[in-house]
């Protein structure tokens, strides 16, 4: 592949007295920055370290960025193609099929970043034209690239502009070299060697010193200058005039040497500047001559702005800034020839088999018709290796009217867009495909709106569309449509309490995925099975489920597959459970970060969960808060209510926790705000036992409503023990036990413990009598102290388990939950956000509609330099890269406030700005 080949230095090359002090630094560091105006010779320095260090025995990789390339999905096929080229090869993907595009686009990063962190020998990776890549996600991706690379792997980046890398911790560390335009600049001595020893101009020192000072050093101005003065019989004249330009000296120079040049190779040098990549073959069909192969020899030949891409091959490309000049003089001059040219490329690639290049040339020539049938051929399969982003990229180019007359395209949009989680805009191309006959048949279009409406939860709707399609035959969706069909049964089946349906279903949607080798839907599967059996409280079944494929997963697929991380979350649920925290709260830490990377729905919140109440056991309220406003900010920043309303349930109960744990507050009254729920007669898997309501039954036990508690408690038990939901039945006997206990009927409280310890749900889930305040684990104790109710051997064990669990937890050695009072936290709480008792509760459990909080004064406890604890959660914004607008959002003050609280700071601090007050505070160890 060309884009992979390194460019061949120039016989003009000068090299750079940096180079030694380049390389021996290069030891040291992990990162490698060229950042310059272009023609400052950053590609030029680049190749000298690239030759240098593949001589020292690196194993070296080159990728030529280009605007193609600013997609997650195009990046990481180059990265994996040069790696493979340059160290051993990876293990093989599975054949990619439509249900796991989400799954490959996912997996495609993880791959990279898996290959770079397995890389076993001296490795160094260069990235020319990096301004190309902009889009967030990609930018991210090579952000936790860098973070993982081993130490004798280097990456190496050219750009024109600061790339959008966070690079304060590599620059604290040591690890980060920048060469910048000081260091590329050409001095007299380095111009003299250039221009009279490589170019043989024969200049006195007097004209060397003024070409310098004209161009200020700038390596392309002095290359362009000995171009024009090789043609030039009064060079002391030509330099006189050249000095007096005090415009675009670039454009002025470019002019020059373009003007020199024969009509023929001016008007090649103009026809084929809209290829990126130059071969006789190609330029040969644009320009629509015969002598490309001499005419790309004769440039070469003459230095003239063009580069040979590999040794022995006979691909070019020009320099960037000269393709500039060309592209901008070719608008000028010729813009009636651009659709003729991208077309004549555009047919040139199809020939030769490159759908992606022709599509973009047929694009840009305004041949929509002809993109689109390229399209029809090409887009299901790159939508299957995960290019989401670039489908949906062509299919933006491409006008509505024309788009409307080829609706399997509409088809692939549809689905790039449930791959981004747009179901509403899924489902109304599907809705306005249900009178076109020519995609009826298709099964990518029957699943369409079913599927659209269940991942919206309109599930009603979606059931009666799935019953509607039972009687037709399912041809295939990459072999795997019975087996969607299965998926979407079952999991309708569990929301709707038909568990043993769900069971089969799910068990018979993995076999078929498995079969067909479909990871995404094989572990979505395991997902509605586990849920199934956490609703009927048999969370050790489902334990026995996840953990042999878990271990299979991460034996075939390594340990950070996104299949691995999906079951691992999974199991991390389960083990949370049954007690088993230590290793549920590894699992979730684990895959917290790679499981919001690629938003994992209900991953992310059971990781969220898990993580949060483990560190509200310890006392770790700060963190538990931080780590769930981060979650909510995810939720919204993706506009995906499924996460940002389980966050708020978690924010409440923290504020629960620390209220019956933490010190002393009043029992304020704690407003719900999350918008997410079923109707009435559904479930919602993630939110089976934490909704809204079990959230107001806690609530009203704090603020004195135990009657009312005790009632509801009764009637919502009854209904659940008819559905079948015994994990919920038992935590609303758990509350109901609560309520009995605070109006003082402790002998129907103990019965009733006693029963719940005796059930089949309550004998697994053993969480669910920890995590609801100090009094259960004191009534638990007085069970075992008075050996009432014990029941058998088992039984007993049971009990004895809980009690030593609540023990070893803390979790009985607190106050009453009616008075709470001070006590001592099991663990020091890291200063990375204030106590969670400086949030207000409205801003706790609505981020987006509490009044603005108060400035603080007071100083948080053990916070140092006299900060506030706003003034420490301010500094954690800061050290995230929010800016003051999303501070003010986050925090529910007003910029100004922002502001107020940022000087106080940086005087505090003796700091000079932002940035130097979290360098400070990350060099004391108070923020990340």
């Amino acid at each position: 592949m060309p884009l992979l080949d390194a460019p061949q230095p120039s016989r003009h090359l000068v090299e750079n007295p940096n180079l030694a002090g380049w390389l021996e630094d290069c030891d040291e560091v992990s990162l490698v920055l060229a950042i310059a105006p272009a023609g400052f010779g950053k590609t030029t320095a680049m190749l000298s370290l690239f030759e240098q260090l593949r001589a020292r025995g690196y194993a070296t990789t080159w990728i030529q960025l280009s605007a193609e390339d600013n997609h997650v999905e195009r990046f990481c096929t180059l990265m994996q193609s040069g790696l493979s080229a340059s160290n051993e090869p990876g293990r093989a993907r599975p054949q990619a099929n439509l249900m796991d595009a989400r799954y490959a686009g996912s997996q495609l990063g993880q791959d990279v970043l898996e290959t770079v962190a397995q890389i076993a020998k001296p490795t160094a990776i260069f990235l020319d034209d990096f301004d190309h890549l902009r889009d967030a996600r990609l930018i991210d991706l090579i952000q936790r690239l860098i973070e993982r690379m081993p130490a004798h792997c280097k990456l190496f980046i050219t750009a024109r502009n600061t790339p959008l890398l966070r690079l304060y911790k590599l620059k604290a560390q040591g690890r980060l070299l920048q060469i910048g335009m000081t260091e590329l600049s050409f001095d007299a001595e380095r111009a003299d060697i250039f221009l009279n020893q490589r170019h043989q101009l024969q200049l006195d020192a007097a004209s060397v010193r003024r070409l310098v000072h004209a161009t200020e050093g700038w390596p392309a101005g002095l290359q362009l200058a000995a171009l024009a003065l090789k043609a030039r019989g009064d060079k002391r004249g030509f330099i006189e005039n050249f000095c007096e330009q005090t415009a675009d000296i670039g454009r002025y120079l470019y002019e020059e040497v373009f003007w020199d040049q024969p009509a023929e190779l001016k008007t090649f040098l103009l026809l084929s500047s809209p290829i990126k990549q130059l071969n006789p073959g190609i330029c040969n069909a644009v320009v629509q001559i015969n002598d490309a192969a001499q005419l790309l020899r004769q440039l070469e030949q003459q230095s003239l702005f063009i580069l040979r891409m590999g040794a022995a091959g006979n691909e070019y490309r020009y320099h960037p800034l000269f393709a500039e000049f060309l592209e901008r003089k070719l608008c000028e001059d010729m813009p009636e020839a651009l659709p003729g040219l991208h077309q004549r490329a555009a047919n040139w690639f199809m020939q030769t088999g490159d759908s992606a290049s022709a599509i973009n040339h047929a694009l840009t020539a305004g041949n929509h018709e002809q993109a689109c049938e390229i399209l029809s051929t090409h887009a299901w399969s790159a939508l299957a290796r995960g290019h989401i982003s670039t489908c949906r990229a062509w299919m933006s180019r491409i006008p509505q009217e024309v788009l409307a007359h080829y609706p399997e395209l509409l088809v692939v949009l549809s689905w790039a867009y449930i791959f981004q989680y747009e179901y509403a805009l899924a489902g109304q191309i599907a809705r306005q495909l249900k009178s076109e006959p020519r995609v009826q048949d298709l099964p990518e279009y029957r699943l369409l709106e079913p599927l659209s409406l269940i991942l919206m939860d309109r599930l009603s709707e979606g059931e009666t569309l799935l019953q509607s399609q039972a009687n037709i035959a399912m041809t295939s969706v990459g072999g795997l449509s019975e087996a969607v069909f299965c998926c979407l049964n079952a999991y309708v089946e569990l929301c709707s309490h038909r568990f043993d349906a769900a069971l089969r279903n799910s068990d018979r949607a993995r076999t078929l995925f498995k079969r067909a080798g479909g990871v995404y839907g094989t572990t979505f599967s395991f997902g509605i099975a586990m849920y199934t059996l956490l609703a009927q409280g048999q969370p050790l079944q489902a334990i026995q489920l996840l953990e042999p494929s878990f271990a299979e997963l991460c034996r075939n697929g390594g340990r950070h597959s996104v299949s691995s991380a999906y079951i691992g979350i999974y199991l991390a649920g389960a083990l949370y459970e049954v007690g088993e925290f230590e290793r549920a709260e590894s699992l979730a830490r684990e895959y917290l970060d790679l499981s919001a990377e690629l938003v994992f729905l209900d991953a992310i919140v059971i990781a969220h969960r898990v993580l949060s109440r483990g560190l509200c056991r310890r006392g770790q309220y700060a963190e538990a808060g931080a780590l769930i406003v981060a979650g909510a900010e995810l939720g919204r920043s993706l506009g995906l209510a499924r996460i940002v309303a389980p966050m708020r349930l978690e924010q409440q109960y923290q504020l629960v926790h620390q209220l019956d744990h933490g010190p002393a507050s009043p029992a304020t009254r704690l407003p719900l705000h999350a918008k997410w729920d079923f109707a009435t007669d559904r479930m919602t898997p993630i939110n089976d036992v934490e909704d809204q309501a079990l959230a107001g039954l806690r609530q009203g036990l704090r603020e004195g409503r135990a009657s009312e508690v005790l009632e509801a408690c009764i009637t919502k038990r009854e209904k659940t023990g008819r559905l079948g939901r015994l994990r919920r039945q038992l935590k609303l006997g758990i509350l109901q036990v609560q309520a009995l206990q605070l109006l003082g009927r402790e002998a129907e409280a103990l019965a009733l413990l006693s029963e719940l310890l005796h059930s089949d749900a309550g004998q697994q889930l053993r969480a669910s009598f920890l995590e609801e305040g100090p009094l259960l684990p004191r009534l638990l104790m007085q069970l075992q102290a008075q050996g009432t109710g014990t029941g058998t051997a088992a039984q007993r064990q049971v009990l004895d388990g809980l009690v030593d669990l609540a023990q070893a937890q803390g979790c009985a050695a607190t106050n009453s939950m009616r008075t709470p009072a001070p006590r001592e936290a099991s663990a020091a709480v890291p200063l990375r956000a204030p106590p969670m008792s400086s949030y207000s509760p409205d801003s706790i459990a609505d981020m987006g509609h509490a009044e603005e909080a108060g400035t603080e004064s007071t100083v948080a406890a053990g916070a140092p330099s006299g900060l506030s604890a706003r003034e420490l959660q301010i500094l954690q914004c800061l050290a995230a890269g929010m800016p003051n607008k999303q501070i003010a959002n986050n925090l529910h003050i007003s910029e100004p406030t922002v502001k107020f609280h940022l000087r106080n700071v940086n005087h505090k601090l003796d700091a000079r700005n932002r940035t130097h007050a979290v360098f400070i505070a990350r060099e004391r160890g108070w923020v990340r």
